[in-house]
């Protein structure tokens, strides 16, 4: 069932003219309409209706799914129109004859499907599968252990083993499909292992993997080079915009890649970079501590301000897994990190695009008629009117 939660920034102003090429006969959204001129169109809209489409007569089963009811509608069935909050579009047919209207609240025309993606990284902890060599300095001998993948991953610390860097601390592998309305403002940390220092008052930490997507729509990831000293590799094109992205970042100790690749296959890219020849050193004889993290990216995903322009799905994290290797087969591997559920969100237009095709016998993937609310002449079993406000009684949730 469509969750029909409207909400999001004002970051696409009027709709303008879309024609549905899969549509037969073509039909087109008109300009959007505001305020008093909206209001007056809504009261003599009926007189406008050349074209209507009717409630399947195959009977009241179907009649009864339809949410929503008769028209003229009294205030206790849906709220009054405010045109000081609501829009009113119409639909047209390729003549240019009024089919329906549609109602929506201005600065909301979004919908959103499916949960908020939820994050599950137990695997870190649990089993103690992965088998290191430490050294026994009252023996002067290595012996096995067998640890769990974080502490195999942030690798051996402990400055008195003759061999200090067991594991494999500069191995990174993190990748998601995302999906953007807008770029934003500031940098949004994608994921990051940020390393952590507790010896000193007061403790402190830098970045040691930090996957960002930029202002720009640019992807990079900066890493700790030494002591004193970051290295960055960038993307060169933006990630496009409201369209599904799979996006990458891979460390092996020196070596970085980034890597996205449109859904549709519109576009892609592949950047490389090796850093300088010196190998990472940490010149303090402590131990540290790294931590995995993709909180920023869950504080926009859940912020009702922002949640609505950014969805992520099929977030992953494992070093041994290459680029672009899950993109088409998520579970395919057990991972380390992963994500079940995951948002979509979508725009007024494909709203009343696929509600068309429900309305005129076709299927759609992302709503019902159940979903949708119907306004009908009781008569003619005419629509005359889709309201996608929020607030009203009948409205699915």
């Amino acid at each position: 069932m469509l969750k029909k939660s409207l909400f999001g920034f004002v970051l696409f102003g009027a709709l303008g003219t879309l024609l549905f090429a899969q549509t037969q006969p073509k039909v087109q959204i008109g300009e959007a309409l505001s305020g008093k001129e909206a209001k007056e169109m809504l009261q003599n809209f009926p007189k406008e209706v050349k074209s209507a489409i009717k409630i399947p007569q195959k009977q009241t089963k179907v009649v009864k799914g339809a949410r929503g009811g008769t028209y003229p509608y009294n205030n206790d069935v849906v709220p009054p129109f405010n045109p000081s909050t609501d829009s009113l579009v119409a639909l047209k047919d390729s003549a240019g004859n009024v089919i329906l209207y549609i109602t929506y609240t201005t600065d909301k025309p979004f919908a959103e499907v499916g949960n908020i993606l939820a994050i599950d990284s137990s695997r870190l902890d649990s089993p103690k599968d992965y088998a290191v060599q430490k050294w026994n300095p009252d023996k002067k001998e290595l012996y096995t252990e067998y640890v769990n993948a974080r502490t195999y991953y942030n690798g051996g610390r402990n400055a008195t083993d003759k061999y200090p860097e067991w594991g494999m601390p500069y191995s990174n592998s993190f990748g998601m499909w995302i999906k953007l309305g807008g770029y934003f403002s500031e940098a949004i940390s994608l994921f990051n292992r940020n390393e952590i220092y507790k010896q000193d008052d007061p403790a402190w930490e830098y970045q040691y993997f930090n996957f960002e997507l930029l202002p720009s729509g640019l992807l990079s990831v900066t890493t700790k080079y030494s002591d004193y000293s970051t290295e960055r590799i960038i993307t060169t094109k933006p990630i496009p915009l409201n369209k599904w992205v799979y996006i990458q970042a891979i460390e092996k100790v020196l070596d970085y890649q980034i890597g996205w690749k449109a859904e549709d296959g519109s576009d892609e890219e592949l950047v490389q970079k090796t850093f300088g020849n010196q190998t990472i050193k940490f010149s303090k004889d402590v131990s540290y501590q790294k931590y995995f993290s993709a909180d920023d990216l869950m504080r926009y995903l859940e912020n009702d301000e922002t949640r609505f322009y950014i969805n992520a799905k099929e977030l992953f994290y494992n070093p041994i897994v290459g680029m672009f290797e899950l993109m088409s087969n998520y579970n395919a591997k057990e991972k380390l990190i992963y994500s079940t559920g995951g948002q979509v969100t979508y725009g007024i237009n494909t709203l009343i695009q696929e509600s068309y095709i429900v309305l005129t016998g076709g299927t759609s993937s992302i709503l019902t008629l159940q979903d949708i609310d119907i306004y009908y002449d009781p008569q003619t079993l005419n629509i005359l009117l889709i309201d996608w406000r929020v607030n009203r009684q009948g409205a699915g949730q």
